[in-house]
């Protein structure tokens, strides 16, 4: 999409970049925070009035995770060549009354409260009108994180309207750079696809392994069936890789997937049992024949979410589903936070094609 406000439309690109995760857990990590934005922001727009949208979204932010968590992470990525997405995280002790604090002091009882008496909710408050799209998963005993996109081509003052829901979002975080594993979403109209690729290891050779797969998923999207032996071909020089590929047929409340390797899936209902995707196992790239697998097919109904994972996640993930009501970055951020196993390259998709619930 080429705007936070853009309607779905289709949507072809290639591999999501992944977020740097920078450690926060003093105040000099929030002036180190605040340098690496204006980097980014540097290079994705010449236009020194907008910068500092972004450098005070940070700045609250880490300041934020250092006053009132203890500590915690904030992952950040590019997310469209005018856009960056900021994700705070922590496990702290959360904020009684998040409504209250974003409401600001006196808007009632309770309002402005937090679990720490060295601030009053300001500084969410600037974020969130600084904030393209804004977000926030807290509560006594489940820590916070909290989403701010912030828009460089977006006038000075803010206009404030509602983002669209986000049908599709993903964090995707490795061990060292680049990241091995990666993900790719198109969408036309009703019709979501997704592919969740994990290289085998670790590292460059391991990231080349995730491009030739996520090139073969570009090339040919509506080609679902060919998928396996096109990107088998595209990833012989290469390492090899694990790969899940969904297909979301909103209208007709069908999901189409295949599943070969340790990509995890499961379809998490608005209410009901969660159901998890069968996997086959084997190795895309490895071998001229590609492994064997077939496309299965499961109902997918209005409401559901369907969450993708790697294995640098516990295989156990089963997702609430009050988070996936929220903005599917936060709630993959938010397994990402509860389930790493912090010795691998992880990546977690969320699929919500109602938009957040």
């Amino acid at each position: 999409m080429t705007g936070v406000n853009a309607p779905h439309r289709v949507l072809v690109g290639g591999r999501q970049p992944a977020h740097a995760r920078w450690p926060v857990g003093a105040d000099a990590d929030v002036g180190a925070a605040r340098r690496e934005v204006a980097k980014l922001v540097d290079d994705l727009s010449p236009d020194k009035d907008r910068h500092g949208r972004a450098e005070l979204v940070v700045t609250e932010l880490a300041t934020n995770l250092v006053r009132h968590a203890g500590g915690g992470w904030l992952l950040v990525r590019a997310l469209t060549p005018s856009a960056i997405e900021l994700v705070a995280v922590d496990d702290g002790p959360g904020v009684t009354d998040p409504a209250g604090v974003l409401a600001g002091p006196g808007a009632g009882p309770g309002a402005g409260r937090v679990p720490d008496a060295a601030g009053l909710g300001c500084g969410l408050r600037a974020v969130r009108r600084a904030s393209a799209r804004f977000d926030a998963w807290t509560g006594p005993g489940r820590g916070t994180v909290i989403l701010s996109v912030v828009d460089l081509a977006e006038p000075k003052d803010h206009p404030g309207r509602p983002p669209e829901p986000r049908r599709c979002a993903g964090v995707s975080v490795g061990v060292v750079d680049p990241c091995g594993d990666g993900w790719a979403v198109a969408e036309d109209g009703d019709v979501l696809t997704v592919a969740v690729v994990d290289g085998l290891g670790h590292g460059p050779k391991a990231s080349l392994a995730t491009d030739a797969a996520l090139i073969g998923f570009a090339a040919g999207v509506d080609d679902f069936e060919q998928f396996v032996p096109r990107a088998n071909a595209r990833m012989r020089d290469t390492r090899g890789a694990a790969v899940t590929m969904c297909r979301i047929d909103a209208a007709e409340g069908l999901l189409r997937y295949f599943a070969i390797g340790n990509v995890n899936g499961r379809v998490v209902p608005a209410s009901g049992d969660a159901r998890g995707l069968v996997t086959y196992g084997g190795t895309l790239g490895l071998h001229v024949q590609p492994p064997r697998t077939r496309i299965a097919s499961m109902p997918f109904p209005a409401g559901a979410s369907l969450v993708l994972w790697t294995d640098g996640l516990s295989s156990r993930l089963v997702p609430d589903p009050e988070l996936l009501g929220h903005d599917p970055a936060v709630a993959a951020a938010t397994l990402l936070r509860d389930h790493t196993r912090n010795r691998d390259d992880a990546t977690v998709v969320v699929v919500s094609p109602g938009g957040a619930r």
